[in-house]
């Protein structure tokens, strides 16, 4: 059974065992070849935070799901939902071109079985939140294909199903190409010009998550404030 096959397919059992509300996560990460050095550096190490933070609180780990999708020309699902008390991050390495879209669609795929899978099992659940991290162009992607994307993105964002937060990472020396990630979802994208940027980043996705955990599902998102760009 290929990843594509199995999406929805969730064992309930694990329900039976943790009956909490969840919030599920999904971290959408581009390894495409100019990711390399530092930059992917810093996401795996961040990525490692990110399940320090999730699993220091027992409500937060319990509470929380998580999913990780890199992309590059094509896009993976390399770890499917799972419990934050049982999340360990990937090490990611860097490889291809970019592509936007198809990375975009499997992240809503995915979040929207996981969404029915709680349905199934009687599990309330939070507004889900997204993190799509990019530094280049897509280049291997089309105006029409985006155009769906984003579509798609700004009615799940109107339907309060997911708060989809988009970063471009580059330097001072390069920085990221904003122009088609300002395309692809009804907020502001946010440019990051440096790694401490970056790993701060993530840290506030990790606290945004515990910050909704010890919420009621249904409650207005409330998350941190992004103090990232202060770095």
């Amino acid at each position: 059974m290929t990843m594509q096959d199995s999406v929805g397919v969730y064992d309930q059992a694990e329900f039976a065992d943790n009956p909490e509300a969840r919030c599920s996560i999904v971290l959408i990460l581009d390894v495409s070849g100019s990711m390399g050095g530092l930059k992917i550096q810093t996401v795996n190490q961040a990525l490692t935070k990110f399940r320090d933070i999730i699993q220091e609180d027992s409500v937060t780990a319990l509470r929380a799901d998580v999913a990780v999708i890199e992309f590059d020309h094509e896009a993976r699902v390399v770890v499917d939902f799972t419990n934050g008390t049982d999340f360990e991050p990937p090490v990611l390495a860097v490889k291809g071109g970019t592509n936007y879209s198809k990375a975009v669609n499997l992240a809503l795929d995915i979040t929207e079985a996981r969404k029915q899978s709680y349905r199934d099992g009687g599990i309330a659940y939070y507004r889900s939140l997204a993190y799509f991290l990019t530094d280049g162009y897509p280049e291997h992607d089309d105006a029409g294909a985006l155009s769906r994307a984003a579509a798609r993105v700004s009615e799940m964002e109107q339907n309060r199903s997911v708060a989809f937060f988009c970063f471009g990472i580059g330097t001072p020396d390069l920085p990221a190409d904003m122009s088609e990630l300002a395309k692809l979802a009804p907020r502001q994208p946010v440019e990051l010009t440096n790694m401490e940027q970056l790993d701060g980043s993530i840290q506030w996705l990790s606290r945004s998550v515990a910050a909704v955990s010890q919420s009621q599902p249904g409650d207005s998102l409330r998350l941190p404030e992004p103090d990232y760009l202060d770095f």
